[in-house]
């Protein structure tokens, strides 16, 4: 993947991340990794474009395995 790409996902996985958070804010909810997953996980299973989809597991596989 060119460096490009790379720097698109990642602004992409943190802007996903960062919304989860603000809406778990706003709940007056516990803001964990838990809750970011499950939250994310909510939203890949929603989600319809293929696209999404593949940026929202990767964005749940850095938040699972810490990387």
């Amino acid at each position: 993947m060119n460096q490009a790409l790379q720097a698109e996902l990642a602004g992409f996985m943190a802007g996903e991340i960062g919304e989860v958070v603000v809406e778990l804010a706003k709940a007056g909810e516990v803001i964990s990794r838990d809750s970011i997953i499950k939250h994310l996980e909510v939203k890949l299973r929603d989600a319809g474009n293929v696209i999404y989809k593949g940026a929202l597991k990767d964005a749940l596989v850095l938040l699972r395995k810490g990387r």
